[in-house]
């Protein structure tokens, strides 16, 4: 006759390796969706922020050299569009006439980058920011909206007022809406 053996046996069962498996997959397929929203609010706050501080540049900039600085959106990091779309793109530069259009013998002074995942989208009535050398901005108030691919409910917007200052808030219901008819299908 034979005696069993001592000796433990390590490892593990076909069925405890399959339960495993399925558990870690139902924990990814629950997890993903919120990682995806996780992912399009870092790009929305990244553009938002990126956006916020080129106008803080020109601000700064046009009261310390007491003089026009202009934002305004740029496809092609030279001259400005004539669009509502920020989405693409920014320059920062003096604007020595102060036009809001960027001529060859004004100086670039920042440009910024395309932002992808989001469209950012500006009030139809004015399309770029100038600031005069005290600091004030031209014009009346600007609405710069963020919209990703989150919808509407998550759209956020700055404002730029007449005295320059830049203030952040949700976004209105239209300005959401048109902002998030700019995104690109996915």
């Amino acid at each position: 006759m034979r005696q069993p053996s001592s000796k433990c046996v390590r490892g593990i069962t076909l069925i405890e390796l399959i339960f495993t498996i399925a558990i870690g997959s139902i924990l990814c397929a629950v997890s993903l969706p919120a990682l995806g929203g996780l992912m399009q609010s870092g790009q929305s706050r990244s553009a938002h922020n990126a956006l916020v501080a080129a106008l803080n540049l020109a601000r700064s900039t046009a009261a310390s050299r007491q003089s026009g600085v202009s934002v305004c959106p740029s496809s092609d990091g030279a001259t400005c569009d004539n669009a509502i779309w920020w989405q693409h793109g920014w320059i920062v530069f003096a604007d020595a006439n102060h036009d809001g259009v960027r001529t060859p013998n004004e100086a670039l002074i920042h440009v910024g980058q395309m932002q992808d995942g989001v469209a950012i989208a500006s009030t139809a009535g004015r399309r770029h920011v100038i600031y005069r050398g005290d600091g004030t901005s031209a014009g009346s108030n600007l609405t710069i909206t963020f919209c990703d691919h989150r919808g509407p409910a998550s759209a956020d917007s700055v404002v730029i007022s007449n005295a320059g200052r830049i203030r952040s808030g949700k976004a209105a219901p239209a300005q959401a809406a048109a902002a998030c008819a700019g995104l690109p299908v996915p």
